[in-house]
């Protein structure tokens, strides 16, 4: 038998044939590989509505994450907070206003109450923007280098100084000016241009305070603090003032103010528009008949004094038609003249202003997270226990610096 007797004949396939082109490939579980891509394909079709619902959720979610951080971080400083006529500020230029108040207030040594800030800045942006598109009808200017004195007084530098144009004197400002604006964060030119509208205000002011006279009646007030409301307490005063007892000797014996005998609860002099409206009211007012409503050398009703604790008793000791306003009063009216004289344009000029509990939170947010530790300072005490209006001064007290609401140290003091 020959070698090609003993060579086995080929066994056919177990699908009993062979496609052309197929006998190189591969067999697995009874299936060619085109088969299994074909199944491939089949469960490619069948979970793809699977895969599309997951990039469906993984979309909404990416969606509802970008419009969370929109609102959260990109929306809110970009809302409007203010419009004044055709210029608008936002929230974002708020929350700037307040740092750079606060980096003013801590410059000074003046603690900053956060809690107030951002009507008093709202305020202030609107008032400062409301002059500086007024002044120019009043012949009101700033020029570039007015502003340039401002920036160097706030930053310790004295205002007048045969050394401003030495190399040594600008090097060292603009030291002072990078350290500055590095503790605010503002860019320079913003916080320049709200300088130059603070200063434009100030003009304005003081062209409206010109119209305030400085001749009026006015009314010379004591003041005793007593521990509680006494009726005996006050009679006994009463009956001290109508025997013609000294006033001063009257609140040295009665007055629970350990500071007495010091001041002798002498307020001063005070010309009406100074002091808080039911004040004003209770000193300068008269009845049908024309008579006072606190007579002179009368104790009046006593008053809770929240910041002393104590019960505030006023006494008019005397009443003059006709006396020169002290300085520090005089600041006082030019700055009730100037808050009527922009109400009553506030009614001419379009204008826009945002705030609810929710703004105020979200920008004292932003606030607090640059805030520093607030700096205790010198406060002066209102001896009206919070009856006189913002910087109302007493005669015989330390005198406060005439600044723009809310921006202590900004103002250059009178000359």
């Amino acid at each position: 038998m020959t070698n090609q007797e003993n060579v086995a004949e080929p066994t056919p396939s177990s699908s009993g044939e062979y496609a052309a082109g197929e006998r190189s490939i591969t067999q697995r579980a009874a299936q060619s590989r085109f088969d299994i891509l074909r199944e491939k394909k089949a469960q490619g079709r069948k979970n793809r509505p699977f895969i599309y619902a997951g990039l469906g959720i993984l979309a909404i979610l990416l969606s509802v994450l970008g419009v969370a951080f929109w609102n959260e971080f990109v929306a809110p400083p970009r809302a409007l907070a203010i419009r004044v006529g055709d210029v608008e500020y936002t929230r974002g230029d708020v929350v700037d206003l307040i740092r750079f108040n606060q980096r003013l207030s801590e410059e000074i040594g003046v603690p900053f109450q956060l809690g107030s800030s951002v009507f008093e800045a709202l305020q202030v942006i609107q008032e400062a923007e409301l002059a500086f598109q007024l002044a120019p009808q009043y012949g009101v200017s700033v020029s570039p280098e007015e502003v340039d004195e401002r920036v160097e007084f706030i930053l310790g530098f004295a205002v007048q100084t045969d050394d401003r144009n030495s190399p040594e004197y600008q090097t060292n400002v603009e030291e002072a000016k990078r350290q500055f604006l590095n503790r605010v964060g503002l860019p320079e030119e913003v916080w320049r241009d709200f300088l130059k509208k603070v200063l434009f205000q100030e003009r304005l002011r003081e062209v409206v305070g010109d119209n305030v006279e400085r001749i009026q009646p006015q009314v010379h007030v004591y003041q005793i603090l007593l521990d509680q409301n006494d009726p005996q307490t006050l009679a006994l005063i009463q009956r001290e003032l109508n025997a013609g007892a000294d006033v001063e000797e009257v609140v040295v014996e009665f007055s629970e103010d350990f500071d007495a005998p010091r001041t002798r609860g002498d307020l001063g002099w005070m010309p009406q528009g100074v002091v808080a409206r039911q004040i004003d009211r209770l000193l300068f007012g008269v009845d049908e008949a024309g008579n006072r409503l606190l007579p002179l050398r009368t104790a009046a009703t006593p008053q809770f004094d929240d910041q002393t604790q104590l019960w505030s008793v006023l006494i008019v000791d005397e009443f003059q038609e006709a006396r020169e306003v002290d300085p520090q009063s005089l600041e006082i009216l030019k700055d009730t003249a100037m808050t009527v004289f922009l109400n009553e344009q506030r009614r001419s000029i379009d204008l826009y202003l945002d705030l609810d509990s929710d703004i105020a939170n979200w920008v004292n947010k932003q606030v607090s997270l640059n805030a520093l530790p607030a700096t205790a300072g010198p406060s002066q005490e209102d001896q009206f226990g919070g009856l006189l209006p913002e910087g109302a001064v007493i005669q015989g007290a330390p005198t406060v610096v005439p600044t723009v609401r809310g921006i202590p140290g900004i103002s250059v003091p009178a000359q």
